[in-house]
């Protein structure tokens, strides 16, 4: 695995890691859902910064930028075997 994978993965058990622990000792109030909740309340913007960041992360990336070789290579064969002629 790459080191972003491993980065993703460490990052999202850090942050499951320490909602349960907040939950357990503090409550749901403090949770990190709870606090986003009452931010999007708050303050709508945040809800569509996080929108645009995550349609940012979803959907812009061209189809070279994550495909692997292989795969690409196989799409490209594709593409000219249905266009050829």
């Amino acid at each position: 695995m790459s080191p972003t994978v491993y980065f993703i993965w460490i990052l999202i058990l850090a942050i499951a890691v320490y909602d349960i622990y907040i939950i357990i000792k503090q409550g749901k109030y403090e949770s990190i859902s709870a606090y986003i909740i009452r931010g999007s309340k708050k303050y709508p913007l945040l809800v569509l910064a996080l929108g645009i960041t995550l349609g940012h992360l979803f959907w812009s990336m061209d189809t070279f930028d994550y495909l692997e070789r292989e795969e690409l290579i196989q799409r490209c064969m594709h593409f000219l075997a249905e266009h050829k002629g």
